[in-house]
């Protein structure tokens, strides 16, 4: 039975402005070389490869943010997470696993530097947007951070998953 279900994209305008900034910088780096054949920088890329780099670059990374997806999922299993394309299988953190857990505020710049999968000091972070998650101890001591958008109905989903286990 699935206690909690919540999926999450990286839809931040601030962050699109900024990955958008690659193809629109290709596109020109495409047009003053090729079209116009004035050669970019001291050491040029060749025509060919100024396409490919674009294409990789310029292309890639936009689609690559706009399917990444952090997905999460409360069971009687324990907490199920899938941070899309990274993994490509959901992963398990079980409740046998699992030594407390706490809905909490953070500071993801502070804490972690940023959004994404994130090592901190003493924790490791999956968060996409917002400063709201849900933290687990384990019984080996690490810790573990799920960002999430509703985080007290998160943790509520653990209380009721863990008491029906």
């Amino acid at each position: 039975m699935t206690y909690f279900k919540e999926e999450q994209y990286f839809r931040q305008k601030l962050l699109w402005l900024v990955i958008l900034f690659f193809p629109a910088f290709s596109l020109y780096g495409i047009y003053e070389q090729v079209l116009m054949g004035n050669v970019i920088g001291d050491k040029p890329l060749s025509d060919g490869g100024l396409v490919s780099f674009s294409l990789i670059v310029g292309l890639g990374l936009p689609v690559l943010f706009w399917f990444m997806k952090l997905k999460l999922r409360v069971s009687e299993k324990g907490t199920h997470y899938q941070f899309f394309p990274i993994h490509l299988k959901e992963r398990l953190i079980a409740f046998e696993e699992i030594k407390s857990y706490k809905a909490r505020t953070y500071s993801p710049l502070k804490e972690f530097g940023g959004w994404g999968i994130r090592f901190g000091f003493e924790s490791k972070a999956y968060n996409v947007s917002g400063d709201k998650g849900l933290q687990l101890e384990l019984e080996n001591g690490r810790k573990v951070l799920f960002g999430s958008q509703d985080h007290k109905a998160l943790e509520k989903a653990m209380k009721k998953a863990e008491k029906a286990t």
